[in-house]
């Protein structure tokens, strides 16, 4: 399935990205669950205009990419923009952890913390 603009992963039930998209109007937002052995065929063939990228492809997208800096520094993407020089990826999940942290009032400085995972989610929270 091609789609302009959307989300993909291998299992989606729990997103509500289709239901933001739409409450945003933007109705070319799509959902797309792709098995893993069908990640590296959907991503060579890049059949979209921008994505965004979930469990547990972050980390295989990145080879399919020109990544950002902060990308490479936490070495997964989220967000995969196509414009005419190539494939471009982001990590903005870092802005979105920092505000929660920031909006939760939780001071992180001078304390130990556990990050449990080793995928790119966890890669992105201790960059952060």
């Amino acid at each position: 399935m091609d789609m302009k603009y959307g989300l993909i992963g291998e299992k989606l039930g729990h997103s509500f990205s289709r239901t933001i998209h739409e409450r945003l109007e933007n109705p070319e937002y799509g959902i797309l669950e792709i098995p893993k052995n069908g990640i590296e065929g959907y991503l060579a063939e890049a059949p979209f205009s921008g994505i965004n990228v979930t469990i547990p492809y972050k980390e295989t997208a990145m080879g399919y990419c020109v990544p950002s800096d902060t990308a490479k520094a936490i070495g997964c993407v989220n967000t995969l923009v196509k414009k005419p020089e190539g494939i471009f990826g982001y990590n903005t999940d870092t802005l979105g952890f920092a505000y929660m942290v920031r909006k939760s009032k939780i001071s992180l400085k001078g304390r130990d913390l556990y990050i449990l995972g080793s995928g790119g989610t966890s890669k992105t929270a201790c960059y952060t």
